[in-house]
């Protein structure tokens, strides 16, 4: 168990527990019937780290506004990890809301960046009040390949090579 207290950030407490027990399992995804994924703390951090390092090439920095819109699910951690990691602000909208009403969180959030499942994505794309918004990059979850997204990218690809940097 990690003491909390002597960590500056969440970001530096996640960071610590990926390098502790790097072989140990970090998330178990399942849906009611069977488990869907697996991951150790080495799995995640692999993930997170070419991830962050992609966001933070497309400009993603301390303080940078990141909403997240999705269902529970082990992308909706690794995305969250990769925000306190970089030292931006996590903004999280709930799912079950309109499109209409995402895009108004997001244009009063300030949020430059936003992670989002791809039904979700198409309804906000196919909302009137979309062709205003202010969104420097969208990552989109879960969408087919080749579809159709608007100028945003897969999540699933969006990765670079590298050593992101870790903001404290």
């Amino acid at each position: 168990m990690l003491d909390l207290t002597q960590y500056s950030c969440l970001g530096a407490a996640l960071r610590d527990a990926l390098d502790r027990w790097p072989n140990e399992t970090c998330l178990i995804e399942s849906d009611r019937d069977k488990e869907k994924l697996r991951l150790t703390y080495s799995d995640f951090k692999e993930m997170a780290r070419r991830l962050a390092r992609a966001l933070q090439d497309s400009d993603l920095k301390a303080g940078s506004r990141t909403a997240i819109i999705m269902t529970n699910q082990s992308k909706w951690l690794v995305s969250a990890y990769v925000i306190f990691y970089s030292g931006a602000v996590l903004v999280p909208l709930d799912y079950k809301l309109s499109a209409a009403e995402h895009l108004q969180l997001l244009a009063h959030s300030g949020a430059e960046f936003l992670i989002v499942e791809y039904y979700l994505w198409r309804a906000i794309t196919q909302s009137p009040e979309f062709k205003n918004h202010q969104l420097k990059t969208v990552l989109v979850t879960e969408a087919p390949v080749g579809a159709d997204l608007a100028g945003a990218y897969r999540w699933e690809e969006f990765r670079r090579k590298g050593e992101p940097d870790f903001v404290n």
